[in-house]
Protein backbone atom coordinates (compact mmCIF):
# COMPACT_ATOMS: atom_id res chain seq x y z
CA UNK A 1 0.00 0.00 0.00
CA UNK A 2 1.41 3.49 -0.72
CA UNK A 3 2.37 5.51 1.92
CA UNK A 4 -0.22 8.59 2.12
CA UNK A 5 1.08 11.89 2.92
CA UNK A 6 -0.50 15.16 3.63
CA UNK A 7 0.43 18.29 1.78
CA UNK A 8 -0.55 21.54 3.79
CA UNK A 9 -0.41 24.36 1.89
CA UNK A 10 0.44 27.75 3.63
CA UNK A 11 1.68 30.20 0.23
CA UNK A 12 4.42 31.77 -0.63
CA UNK A 13 6.70 31.56 -3.70
CA UNK A 14 5.55 28.37 -4.47
CA UNK A 15 2.10 29.03 -5.19
CA UNK A 16 3.47 33.24 -6.47
CA UNK A 17 2.34 34.75 -9.40
CA UNK A 18 4.03 36.99 -11.86
CA UNK A 19 3.05 40.91 -11.50
CA UNK A 20 4.42 43.75 -12.93
CA UNK A 21 8.16 43.42 -12.77
CA UNK A 22 8.18 40.89 -9.99
CA UNK A 23 5.44 38.38 -8.49
CA UNK A 24 2.83 37.97 -5.80
CA UNK A 25 3.19 35.53 -3.55
CA UNK A 26 0.68 33.11 -2.01
CA UNK A 27 -1.80 33.19 -5.17
CA UNK A 28 -1.88 29.96 -6.72
CA UNK A 29 -3.98 27.06 -4.95
CA UNK A 30 -2.73 24.05 -3.96
CA UNK A 31 -4.70 21.88 -6.71
CA UNK A 32 -2.79 24.08 -9.44
CA UNK A 33 0.79 23.53 -7.61
CA UNK A 34 0.11 19.88 -7.33
CA UNK A 35 -1.41 19.72 -11.01
CA UNK A 36 2.02 20.63 -12.27
CA UNK A 37 4.16 17.83 -10.52
CA UNK A 38 4.24 15.23 -12.45
CA UNK A 39 4.77 11.50 -10.92
CA UNK A 40 3.66 12.30 -7.41
CA UNK A 41 0.37 9.71 -7.59
CA UNK A 42 3.45 7.15 -7.90
CA UNK A 43 5.24 8.14 -5.37
CA UNK A 44 2.07 8.65 -2.35
CA UNK A 45 -1.43 8.62 -2.34
CA UNK A 46 -1.61 12.26 -1.67
CA UNK A 47 -4.29 14.29 0.34
CA UNK A 48 -4.01 18.59 0.42
CA UNK A 49 -5.48 20.94 2.36
CA UNK A 50 -5.16 25.06 1.76
CA UNK A 51 -4.38 25.79 5.52
CA UNK A 52 -3.33 29.93 4.19
CA UNK A 53 -2.21 31.27 1.45
CA UNK A 54 0.31 34.11 2.43
CA UNK A 55 4.07 35.34 1.54
CA UNK A 56 5.86 33.69 4.69
CA UNK A 57 6.87 37.22 5.59
CA UNK A 58 3.63 37.73 7.35
CA UNK A 59 3.92 34.31 9.03
CA UNK A 60 3.50 35.24 12.98
CA UNK A 61 3.00 33.22 15.91
CA UNK A 62 -0.44 32.87 15.78
CA UNK A 63 -0.16 30.72 12.24
CA UNK A 64 2.43 29.30 13.94
CA UNK A 65 0.53 27.98 16.84
CA UNK A 66 -2.31 26.87 14.68
CA UNK A 67 -0.44 25.15 12.57
CA UNK A 68 1.49 23.02 15.14
CA UNK A 69 -1.84 22.43 16.05
CA UNK A 70 -2.59 21.22 12.95
CA UNK A 71 0.07 18.89 12.16
CA UNK A 72 -0.31 17.52 15.41
CA UNK A 73 -4.03 16.49 14.40
CA UNK A 74 -2.97 15.28 10.81
CA UNK A 75 0.12 13.23 11.87
CA UNK A 76 -2.05 11.69 14.58
CA UNK A 77 -4.41 10.00 12.13
CA UNK A 78 -3.41 6.38 11.55
CA UNK A 79 -3.43 6.41 8.31
CA UNK A 80 -1.15 9.66 7.61
CA UNK A 81 2.43 8.85 6.95
CA UNK A 82 3.90 11.99 6.96
CA UNK A 83 3.13 15.84 6.42
CA UNK A 84 4.50 18.05 3.62
CA UNK A 85 4.13 21.75 4.17
CA UNK A 86 4.24 24.45 0.66
CA UNK A 87 5.93 27.42 2.64
CA UNK A 88 7.44 30.52 1.33
CA UNK A 89 11.47 30.77 2.16
CA UNK A 90 11.54 34.18 4.31
CA UNK A 91 10.76 32.22 6.93
CA UNK A 92 10.57 28.86 6.50
CA UNK A 93 13.26 27.89 8.93
CA UNK A 94 11.51 29.61 11.37
CA UNK A 95 8.11 27.66 10.77
CA UNK A 96 10.52 24.49 10.37
CA UNK A 97 12.16 25.35 13.91
CA UNK A 98 8.95 25.95 15.32
CA UNK A 99 7.26 22.61 14.03
CA UNK A 100 9.93 20.78 15.30
CA UNK A 101 9.74 22.21 18.86
CA UNK A 102 6.15 21.74 18.98
CA UNK A 103 4.83 18.69 17.20
CA UNK A 104 4.09 15.49 19.16
CA UNK A 105 4.72 13.07 16.11
CA UNK A 106 8.27 10.88 15.16
CA UNK A 107 6.05 10.75 11.73
CA UNK A 108 8.22 13.12 8.50
CA UNK A 109 7.21 16.88 7.98
CA UNK A 110 8.62 18.08 4.98
CA UNK A 111 9.19 21.96 4.24
CA UNK A 112 9.11 22.83 0.59
CA UNK A 113 9.33 26.10 -1.16
CA UNK A 114 10.79 27.50 -4.44
CA UNK A 115 12.75 30.64 -5.20
CA UNK A 116 10.47 31.17 -8.86
CA UNK A 117 6.76 31.61 -9.03
CA UNK A 118 4.57 29.15 -9.81
CA UNK A 119 3.87 30.40 -13.46
CA UNK A 120 7.75 31.12 -14.05
CA UNK A 121 8.87 29.38 -17.50
CA UNK A 122 11.88 27.31 -15.20
CA UNK A 123 10.10 27.45 -12.20
CA UNK A 124 12.02 25.34 -9.42
CA UNK A 125 8.42 24.71 -7.26
CA UNK A 126 7.56 21.28 -9.12
CA UNK A 127 11.23 19.43 -8.43
CA UNK A 128 11.52 20.68 -4.87
CA UNK A 129 7.62 19.56 -4.21
CA UNK A 130 8.81 16.04 -5.59
CA UNK A 131 12.05 15.66 -3.79
CA UNK A 132 10.14 16.55 -0.63
CA UNK A 133 7.19 14.41 -1.04
CA UNK A 134 9.57 11.70 -1.51
CA UNK A 135 11.67 12.70 1.57
CA UNK A 136 7.80 12.09 3.58
CA UNK A 137 7.78 8.88 2.66
CA UNK A 138 10.81 7.55 3.36
CA UNK A 139 11.39 5.42 6.74
CA UNK A 140 14.66 6.80 7.35
CA UNK A 141 13.36 10.32 8.06
CA UNK A 142 10.67 9.13 10.61
CA UNK A 143 12.01 10.99 14.75
CA UNK A 144 14.48 12.79 12.56
CA UNK A 145 14.37 16.46 12.86
CA UNK A 146 11.59 18.58 11.14
CA UNK A 147 13.13 18.71 7.10
CA UNK A 148 13.45 21.80 4.47
CA UNK A 149 13.90 21.25 1.29
CA UNK A 150 15.06 23.95 -1.54
CA UNK A 151 17.09 23.48 -4.23
CA UNK A 152 16.31 19.70 -4.79
CA UNK A 153 18.11 19.46 -1.22
CA UNK A 154 17.43 18.32 2.01
CA UNK A 155 17.98 19.99 5.43
CA UNK A 156 17.23 19.58 9.49
CA UNK A 157 15.18 22.29 10.85
CA UNK A 158 18.27 23.06 13.93
CA UNK A 159 20.72 23.78 10.83
CA UNK A 160 18.98 25.53 8.18
CA UNK A 161 19.39 29.38 7.41
CA UNK A 162 18.37 31.51 4.20
CA UNK A 163 22.05 32.26 2.49
CA UNK A 164 20.85 34.02 -0.60
CA UNK A 165 18.08 36.39 -1.46
CA UNK A 166 17.47 35.57 -4.87
CA UNK A 167 20.03 31.83 -5.82
CA UNK A 168 17.89 28.49 -6.54
CA UNK A 169 19.80 27.25 -3.78
CA UNK A 170 19.28 29.99 -0.89
CA UNK A 171 19.36 27.96 1.93
CA UNK A 172 22.17 26.99 3.75
CA UNK A 173 23.09 24.34 6.80
CA UNK A 174 25.65 25.52 9.63
CA UNK A 175 27.47 23.20 12.04
CA UNK A 176 24.73 23.43 15.22
CA UNK A 177 25.28 22.03 18.75
CA UNK A 178 21.17 22.34 19.19
CA UNK A 179 19.16 19.17 17.77
CA UNK A 180 16.01 17.99 19.00
CA UNK A 181 13.98 15.18 16.97
CA UNK A 182 11.08 16.60 16.63
CA UNK A 183 7.99 14.52 18.90
CA UNK A 184 10.45 13.15 20.71
CA UNK A 185 11.93 14.89 23.66
CA UNK A 186 11.48 18.76 23.26
CA UNK A 187 9.76 19.13 25.73
CA UNK A 188 6.87 21.84 24.62
CA UNK A 189 3.39 21.71 24.40
CA UNK A 190 1.19 24.73 22.71
CA UNK A 191 -1.88 22.54 21.94
CA UNK A 192 -4.07 24.28 24.38
CA UNK A 193 -1.71 27.55 24.42
CA UNK A 194 -4.03 30.25 22.18
CA UNK A 195 -0.81 32.76 22.30
CA UNK A 196 2.87 32.85 22.84
CA UNK A 197 5.09 34.85 25.30
CA UNK A 198 6.22 38.41 23.28
CA UNK A 199 9.69 38.03 22.27
CA UNK A 200 11.57 41.04 20.41
CA UNK A 201 15.15 40.77 18.13
CA UNK A 202 17.49 43.93 18.58
CA UNK A 203 19.64 44.10 16.09
CA UNK A 204 24.03 44.91 17.01
CA UNK A 205 25.87 47.70 14.90
CA UNK A 206 28.65 50.37 15.10
CA UNK A 207 26.59 53.45 17.22
CA UNK A 208 23.69 51.11 18.07
CA UNK A 209 20.68 53.68 18.56
CA UNK A 210 19.45 52.23 22.52
CA UNK A 211 15.71 53.45 21.04
CA UNK A 212 14.49 49.58 19.83
CA UNK A 213 15.99 48.20 23.22
CA UNK A 214 14.11 50.75 25.18
CA UNK A 215 10.81 50.30 22.94
CA UNK A 216 10.48 46.45 23.66
CA UNK A 217 11.31 47.49 27.71
CA UNK A 218 8.75 49.86 27.62
CA UNK A 219 6.10 47.28 26.11
CA UNK A 220 7.11 45.16 28.81
CA UNK A 221 8.12 42.08 26.31
CA UNK A 222 8.52 39.04 28.41
CA UNK A 223 12.02 38.51 26.11
CA UNK A 224 14.83 39.90 24.05
CA UNK A 225 17.41 38.09 21.91
CA UNK A 226 20.32 40.44 21.08
CA UNK A 227 21.62 39.64 17.98
CA UNK A 228 25.30 41.01 18.66
CA UNK A 229 28.19 42.15 17.14
CA UNK A 230 31.16 39.00 16.49
CA UNK A 231 30.53 36.59 19.66
CA UNK A 232 27.77 38.68 20.61
CA UNK A 233 29.10 41.46 21.75
CA UNK A 234 27.06 44.48 22.54
CA UNK A 235 27.26 48.18 21.93
CA UNK A 236 28.05 49.78 25.66
CA UNK A 237 24.80 51.72 26.23
CA UNK A 238 22.51 49.06 24.22
CA UNK A 239 24.27 46.75 26.63
CA UNK A 240 23.35 48.82 30.06
CA UNK A 241 20.35 48.85 29.08
CA UNK A 242 19.80 44.86 28.63
CA UNK A 243 21.42 44.47 32.56
CA UNK A 244 18.89 47.45 34.25
CA UNK A 245 15.72 45.09 31.77
CA UNK A 246 17.50 41.62 33.66
CA UNK A 247 16.84 43.32 36.93
CA UNK A 248 13.26 44.27 36.03
CA UNK A 249 12.13 40.38 34.77
CA UNK A 250 12.86 40.44 30.98
CA UNK A 251 14.90 37.68 29.64
CA UNK A 252 17.82 38.69 27.76
CA UNK A 253 19.50 36.17 25.11
CA UNK A 254 22.64 36.56 23.95
CA UNK A 255 22.92 35.88 19.82
CA UNK A 256 25.14 37.43 16.70
CA UNK A 257 24.85 38.53 13.73
CA UNK A 258 27.20 36.41 12.65
CA UNK A 259 26.12 33.02 10.65
CA UNK A 260 28.71 31.07 11.86
CA UNK A 261 30.36 30.44 15.09
CA UNK A 262 27.74 31.20 17.77
CA UNK A 263 27.72 32.51 21.22
CA UNK A 264 28.74 31.07 24.18
CA UNK A 265 29.59 32.12 27.99
CA UNK A 266 32.99 30.23 28.36
CA UNK A 267 35.68 32.36 26.48
CA UNK A 268 33.76 35.55 25.33
CA UNK A 269 33.84 39.35 26.66
CA UNK A 270 30.37 39.96 28.08
CA UNK A 271 30.38 37.88 31.56
CA UNK A 272 26.30 36.37 31.44
CA UNK A 273 26.50 34.79 34.21
CA UNK A 274 26.94 38.41 35.69
CA UNK A 275 24.79 40.27 34.37
CA UNK A 276 22.13 37.75 34.18
CA UNK A 277 22.39 37.32 30.24
CA UNK A 278 21.52 33.95 28.35
CA UNK A 279 24.09 32.49 25.62
CA UNK A 280 21.81 31.22 22.41
CA UNK A 281 24.67 28.73 21.93
CA UNK A 282 24.78 28.09 17.88
CA UNK A 283 20.95 29.31 17.29
CA UNK A 284 20.69 32.51 14.95
CA UNK A 285 18.78 35.20 16.24
CA UNK A 286 15.39 33.98 14.92
CA UNK A 287 15.88 30.85 16.16
CA UNK A 288 16.78 31.73 19.77
CA UNK A 289 13.91 34.14 19.50
CA UNK A 290 11.50 30.88 19.15
CA UNK A 291 13.62 28.88 21.63
CA UNK A 292 13.14 31.77 24.16
CA UNK A 293 9.81 32.21 23.80
CA UNK A 294 8.41 28.42 24.24
CA UNK A 295 11.09 28.26 27.19
CA UNK A 296 8.80 31.19 28.35
CA UNK A 297 5.88 28.96 28.30
CA UNK A 298 7.41 26.37 30.60
CA UNK A 299 9.44 28.39 33.54
CA UNK A 300 11.26 31.74 34.06
CA UNK A 301 13.95 30.54 35.86
CA UNK A 302 16.73 32.22 34.43
CA UNK A 303 18.65 28.58 34.89
CA UNK A 304 16.36 26.39 33.78
CA UNK A 305 15.79 28.15 30.43
CA UNK A 306 19.73 28.27 30.23
CA UNK A 307 19.38 24.42 29.81
CA UNK A 308 17.01 24.42 26.78
CA UNK A 309 19.49 26.34 25.14
CA UNK A 310 22.23 23.55 26.18
CA UNK A 311 21.10 21.30 24.24
CA UNK A 312 23.24 18.02 23.52
CA UNK A 313 23.25 17.06 19.48
CA UNK A 314 21.06 13.69 19.63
Amino acid sequence: MASKIRIIATGGTIAGKSSGNGYEAGKTSIEDILAAVSGLKEIASLEYEQFCNIGSQDMDESIWLALSKRVDEVLALEDVDGVVITHGTDTMEETAFFLNLTVHSPKPIVLVGSMRPSDAVDADGPANLLVAVKSAVSATNAGREVLLCLGQKIFEASEAFKKDSHALDALDAVKTDFRVPHGLSAGFDVRKLLKLPRVGIVYGYGGASTLPIQAFIDAHYDGIVLAGVGGGNLYGAVQQLAEKAVKQGILMVRSTRCPYGGVYTEGGEVEDLKFGFIAAGSLNPQKARILLMLSLTVTRDIEKIRQFFKRPIV
